[in-house]
């Protein structure tokens, strides 16, 4: 940093001739635009009018690295995509603690109040959009924390009216459990990560996650991790177009009730597509009891679909199909077993599989699913293969998806 000599007189920018300053404004970066833009009223008025690239704008108020991150969403001559982190720091004279590549202190606490004020000043100053809202939440960030924020989220002018995409990172029970029941505004895209500590394996046995209540709001697409919070109630009233999850911890009597409510046309009228496991292994008598339930011939009934968001078209063979009070029919199955990418031959353990759902459907004895169930016939392979193939097949008995047409 220099200093002006002590023999001249510093000239301040707005008098330089205005075509000047236009040229010296082009050259600044991000950055230098934002502090820019903090001095003064008049600062921030001339920075709105800078010519500036759009930029998506990603928010972790509870990262403790960066609060806001901003990116171009493009690369530059290096190939690197060109990203600035806004982080807070308690008092100048320590940012140097703080510095890194890509990182920028910002010399204020980290409060909701503060967080709040430089998102609608960037939004104000930047042509900006909104990326994913970012909530690491669990023991350190619990309920009185997250209240301001919460409420926040609520009032929010969103450009859409709701949030674009929100990604929670759950470590405790009661900080979910806050969130989900605090939130009133619809969100587009939601992912919830959950690593909550089970104190009580056994009471997975039965009945709902302990953290199971109903929402305020809706969710388009709903991903990640459902276990300890995610059962029927939940997936009716948030109403999702799309779920699609890693994990659950619902059973198949679960599934039973929801599927009893979307075919009465009583919630759910919006879904799509649902991708899951169960946390037991599927009994289709069970989950398709009383629901009127076809099974499609896996040999002659095909369909050639695609999920959405993605590019691979895959044949549906067989599967059961199950109407709607409105006339709409949904197929379920197996996402192993029933799925194949288009022009692919079905493998023989598929055809197998198949053929063992379908003899079990038709079984008078419905006791005798149990042994029939258990049972893996693996083609001849050496000991890690077999070991592999059968804990596949295993797990494919426990994943299920639907597909409402």
């Amino acid at each position: 940093m220099t200093s002006t000599p002590l023999n001249r007189t510093g000239i301040s920018l707005f008098n330089l001739p205005y075509l000047v300053q236009n040229e010296i404004y082009a050259n600044w970066d991000l950055m230098e635009i934002f502090h820019f833009s903090t001095l003064s009223k008049r600062t921030k008025s001339i920075s709105k009018s800078i010519r500036k690239e759009p930029f998506l704008m990603h928010l972790s108020p509870f990262f403790k690295k960066y609060q806001i991150e901003l990116c171009t969403g493009r690369k530059d001559e290096n190939e690197k995509e060109r990203i600035w982190r806004l982080h807070f720091v308690p008092f100048t004279g320590c940012e140097r603690l703080y510095k890194g590549n890509f990182y920028y202190p910002v010399f204020l606490k980290n409060s909701c109040e503060n967080f709040v004020f430089l998102v609608e000043h960037l939004k104000d100053v930047f042509e900006v959009k909104f990326g994913t809202l970012e909530l690491c939440i669990g023991v350190e960030i619990d309920d009185v924390k997250m209240k301001p924020y919460v409420e926040w989220m609520n009032d929010f002018n969103w450009e859409s009216g709701k949030v674009p995409a929100l990604s929670v990172i759950a470590r405790d029970e009661p900080s979910l459990k806050f969130l989900l029941k605090n939130l009133k505004r619809d969100v587009d895209q939601m992912k919830i990560d959950t690593y909550i500590r089970k104190e009580n394996p056994a009471s997975k046995s039965g009945g709902n996650p302990k953290c199971s209540t109903p929402v305020n709001f809706k969710v388009d697409v709903l991903t990640g991790n459902g276990e300890e919070w995610w059962a029927t109630e939940t997936m009716k009233s948030m109403d999702a177009i799309r779920m699609d999850f890693y994990q659950s911890d619902l059973s198949n009597l679960d599934m039973n009730q929801f599927l009893r409510s979307w075919k009465e046309g009583a919630s759910n009228e919006r879904l799509k597509e649902i991708k899951l496991p169960l946390r037991e292994r599927v009994k289709w008598r069970t989950m398709l009891e009383g629901l009127d339930a076809d099974l499609r011939d896996f040999r002659t009934a095909r369909k050639i679909f695609r999920f959405a968001k993605d590019n691979q078209l895959y044949q549906l063979h067989g599967g059961f199909d199950i109407t709607r009070a409105d006339g709409r029919i949904a197929t379920i199955g197996h996402e192993l077993y029933n799925l194949i990418f288009e022009n692919q031959p079905m493998e023989q353990y598929k055809i197998e599989e198949c053929t063992r759902i379908s003899r079990v459907w038709n079984l008078e004895q419905g006791d005798e699913e149990e042994e029939i169930e258990d049972v893996i016939v693996l083609e001849e392979a050496d000991g890690h293969v077999a070991d592999w193939r059968k804990y596949q097949r295993k797990q494919g008995r426990r994943h299920i998806f639907m597909i409402v047409w």
